[in-house]
């Protein structure tokens, strides 16, 4: 930690350029600034960075100069934007952390706020620390909050830290606080309730935030929840349900990425005559496809500026009203005195496709070209290891009778469904759906799944969401096993076989969950296997998705563990026999 008297040089170094007593670093010219507080694109506007801060914002006027020593920017013509913030999302969704900022930076997104979830439900602080480790002294600048890991069970959330493991980070200043905690599953009884209400309290007392998901909350649950000191919520999907939490004080993320496009059903709040510095516009994360296909925050931000909200309140967005949830505005969120000169320049408040990107003062990105490079992080070897599944009995359920099944409403939300195969409407587009533990366990359950119009194989995938499980559906038992141990081979991912024939695959060696392959090679394999699941019969988007959430207590209303299948509403593990 740096003195105090250290701290006061940083500051005085912009004050002394402001005031003209020493030589700006760099000069933007000629820009057209756009001014986060009050929503104008001021015209022939300069910018003076000094130690990677700005020191002066405002009309183009002499600055004290020494020669050689400063670098101007002719900006004219250019809009002038500080660099967005992403306040909601999972870096590591497929691809590595250095492939992410690679596709990232170019885009204008200087700073991120991601949850650590991604290797904490298989390997508990083990996959926690590194990702910490590896965000540090990047060309993207990383914050990120701590995982609550909230299971479906308690079995679920064996890996889950104790709280008191958190508390040193915590007190990072790095760390923004505790990330999604379902709304469900802090008002569970129990150790499960116990241990997030407790995580919550901690880091309220450290004034740090607690962030929310509230999907399927009924309007008291809401409140109670609310009433817990939940700062913030990504989940409304419609226009009401974003006015209902914008009026309960909510910063109200808007998600526009590749889990879900809510963009376009909540659009029409901004017809409405309120206060718009609460919302906010994250990605909730972007795989390969999305990435390679739409692009970032970037994409999220063109979505909206399409769907005819105002460029300055679409920037306000992924700026300031992000930085002010997180307590970051003294730091970044604005072009003004004082904060870190991240600078994106773009040719009209209109058209967001930035030519120039500076951080820290430091241009990473002009012409179309990347800069920089990121940082490799590495990472334990025990975490290329975790997919252990040898010993685990399958057992093929017969097909007769009442048998109860989860059954697809859309890709993601599901139902409990009573089948009577007796009935040729009942027993039509059902396949297997088995989850076993994957991580040393013995235990698996063997259920049925109806609706994902799978006709012959099956699929398997390793990057479930909350769970030690692994996920694989199928029309048959040969298939299955296939699966299975194709997965145990490569270290886990996704795989398509048909009968005895691997037909495509994934893999993500890095905790059964990431790749860390080039972005386009995972394109193109996430693609190939998308399209064999399409060409025999699958119908949904993203269908490797709707494996990885069977799993997760975050969307309703049944849900699959090695345990046995498990209803939110009650979180009762119920059998494949209704009777």
């Amino acid at each position: 930690m740096s003195s105090l008297s250290e701290e006061i040089v940083r500051s005085k170094r912009p004050s002394d350029v402001a005031a003209l007593k020493s030589p700006p670093d760099t000069v933007i010219q000629r820009g057209k600034v756009f001014n986060v507080f009050t929503g104008e694109f001021l015209p022939e506007q300069s910018i003076w960075i000094a130690d990677g801060r700005i020191a002066y914002v405002g009309p183009d006027t002499d600055y004290y100069t020494e020669d050689g020593k400063t670098e101007v920017i002719n900006a004219e013509g250019m809009t002038l934007l500080p660099g967005l913030i992403d306040g909601h999302t999972h870096v590591m969704i497929r691809s590595g952390m250095e492939e992410f900022i690679r596709h990232v930076l170019p885009g204008g997104t200087t700073t991120v706020i991601t949850e650590l979830i991604e290797f904490a439900s298989v390997a508990g602080m083990m996959g926690i620390k590194p990702v910490i480790e590896g965000m540090k002294n990047q060309p993207v600048r990383f914050y990120y909050t701590l995982p609550p890991l909230c299971g479906l069970t308690p079995a679920q959330e064996i890996q889950a830290p104790d709280n008191k493991a958190y508390l040193p980070y915590l007190q990072e200043p790095e760390c923004m606080g505790v990330g999604e905690i379902y709304w469900s599953n802090l008002f569970l009884e129990g150790v499960q309730g116990k241990r997030v209400q407790e995580l919550a309290t901690m880091a309220l007392r450290l004034g740090k935030r607690v962030e929310g998901h509230t999907a399927g909350a009924p309007a008291r649950s809401l409140q109670a929840y609310t009433a817990f000191g939940i700062s913030s919520d990504h989940e409304p999907i419609t226009a009401d349900e974003a006015l209902e939490r914008l009026r309960l004080g909510y910063w109200v993320m808007i998600r526009q990425g590749s889990i879900r496009e809510e963009l376009p059903e909540i659009a029409r709040i901004f017809r409405e005559n309120i206060d718009f510095r609460r919302m906010a516009l994250c990605t909730d994360s972007v795989d390969p496809e999305g990435l390679l296909e739409r692009g970032y925050l970037d994409g999220s931000l063109r979505s909206a500026l399409k769907l005819g909200i105002p460029p300055a309140l679409a920037y306000q967005m992924v700026t300031i009203n992000v930085a002010e949830h997180f307590r970051l505005d003294h730091h970044i969120g604005s072009l003004s005195p004082g904060k870190a000169a991240d600078v994106v320049f773009i040719p009209s408040p209109t058209e967001y496709e930035p030519r120039r990107i500076l951080i820290q003062g430091q241009t990473v990105f002009q012409e179309g070209k990347t800069l920089v490079e990121p940082r490799q992080t590495a990472y334990p070897e025990a975490l290329f290891s975790t997919i252990k599944i040898q010993g685990c009995q399958l057992h093929e359920p017969q097909r007769k009778g009442q048998m109860r099944a989860i059954e697809l409403v859309s890709r993601l939300v599901t139902r409990e469904k009573i089948l009577d195969f007796d009935s040729s409407e009942d027993a039509a587009d059902v396949v297997l759906t088995v989850a076993l533990d994957r991580t040393g366990g013995m235990q698996s359950f063997t259920g049925f799944l109806k609706g994902f119009g799978l006709q012959q194989g099956a699929c398997g995938t390793t990057m479930c969401w909350d769970t030690v499980d692994m996920i694989c559906v199928g029309a048959d038992m040969i298939s299955i096993r296939t699966v299975i141990e194709r997965l145990r081979e490569i270290g886990g991912g996704a795989v398509f076989a048909i009968g005895e024939t691997v037909i495509a695959e994934f893999p993500a060696p890095l905790c059964g969950v990431v790749s860390l392959a080039p972005m386009r090679t995972l394109y193109g394999q996430m693609k190939k296997l998308e399209e064999a699941l399409k060409n025999n019969g699958v119908r949904w988007e993203k269908p490797v998705l709707t494996l990885d959430t069977l799993t997760t207590a975050s969307i309703p209303h049944l849900r699959i563990t090695h345990e046995g299948y498990v209803r939110l509403r009650d979180r009762k593990i119920l059998p494949l026999s209704p009777l």
